[in-house]
């Protein structure tokens, strides 16, 4: 907590200083994003490694001839990048061999049906993001070996599930998502996994205690603080003692990145700072009438969390076992908490 209470009154020192110019400088944060305790590519590896050399040669010499890969990228670059990219292009070229090694379903997703990513770069699904959640889970001091039930909350179309469910068939794989045309698709072509239509609001349909480990990537950086209260207090319920939840926000590090990229003007980005150093939330309700993917609600738009919001807000209910700020592609905060 220290480190995040210097850092704010560092950043607070240059907001304090950005008022007397009438043009702000774009706010950059003093230090780089944090990795994750355990960061890795748990998920990605264990695909991979299931791969024998002409399996991973056969999807070489298809993704080199393939008329549709061409002008991506080549499966070349370091060992990480090649695990990935053999994965995605086997999956995305339906390669047999890959298929049944892995788990892995070739199903693509339609271009008018909600997901993060389309095209052969999400053939095997929703890697890095997968990588991500159990890296943080083991961050946590947690393993896949002791979880039998686990939610994707806010799943879309399945994109991360489906590679979750092909690394760890054992558990018992949920996901959530308003969006109908997304779960009507995942249903229809990931039957392994249970998909529901999730509510905005709490409660799900889900019995006290059900689950080991809840996920939700991007979500909390929607809800209004006083929604995202409720939907802790949700997963509070449905998660057993000493379950896990894995989740990312905005946060500090998202000012920053939102201002380098263009995406926030700088007076905009030093009024969020303003909030966030003021009272450790920022909230917009910034989709308007025509909502986000099938979601119109007020209490859905952007927000901003400062780690020192969150842990006073979920202590004690909670334990706040990890806090890698930028983690999630140098942009959202990670946070594993566990319920008491």
């Amino acid at each position: 907590m220290t480190a995040a209470l210097e850092r704010l009154r560092h950043l607070g020192a240059r907001r304090a200083s950005a008022r007397t110019t009438k043009a702000p400088a774009p706010f950059t944060r003093g230090l780089s994003p944090a990795p994750l305790g355990a960061a890795g590519r748990p998920v990605t590896d264990t695909l991979y490694e299931r791969l024998d050399e002409a399996q991973i040669a056969e999807v070489h010499a298809r993704a080199a001839s393939a008329p549709e890969l061409q002008g991506l990228h080549g499966i070349a670059g370091d060992e990480a990048t090649r695990r990935e990219l053999t994965l995605q292009y086997g999956a995305w070229l339906a390669v047999p061999g890959v298929l049944a090694a892995t788990g892995l379903v070739p199903d693509r997703v339609p271009d008018d049906i909600h997901a993060m990513v389309h095209g052969p770069m999400a053939g095997a699904g929703g890697l890095y993001e997968a990588d991500l959640v159990v890296s943080a889970l083991h961050s946590a001091g947690a393993s896949m070996d002791d979880v039998r039930a686990a939610l994707d909350f806010g799943c879309s179309s399945g994109r991360v599930l489906r590679v979750l469910n092909a690394a760890y068939p054992q558990v018992n794989w949920r996901g959530c998502d308003p969006n109908e045309p997304a779960i009507a698709w995942a249903r229809e072509h990931l039957p392994d996994i249970d998909f529901a239509i999730g509510p905005q609001h709490p409660p799900l349909d889900l019995g006290d205690g059900e689950l080991d480990l809840v996920f939700a990537i991007s979500i909390w950086s929607h809800f209004a603080p006083g929604l995202g209260l409720r939907w802790f207090e949700e997963m509070h319920r449905v998660l057993a003692p000493g379950g896990h939840l894995v989740f990312t926000t905005h946060g500090m590090q998202s000012v920053s990145f939102h201002t380098a990229s263009g995406l926030r003007a700088p007076a905009q980005a030093a009024g969020i700072l303003d909030a966030l150093c003021r009272s450790g939330a920022w909230y917009a309700s910034e989709f308007g009438s025509a909502g986000d993917e099938g979601v119109v609600d007020p209490e859905w738009g952007t927000a901003y969390l400062t780690v020192e919001w969150l842990a006073t807000k979920l202590c004690p209910a909670w334990r706040l076992l990890e806090y890698a700020p930028g983690a999630n592609q140098s942009n959202q905060d990670v946070y594993v908490v566990q319920r008491v």
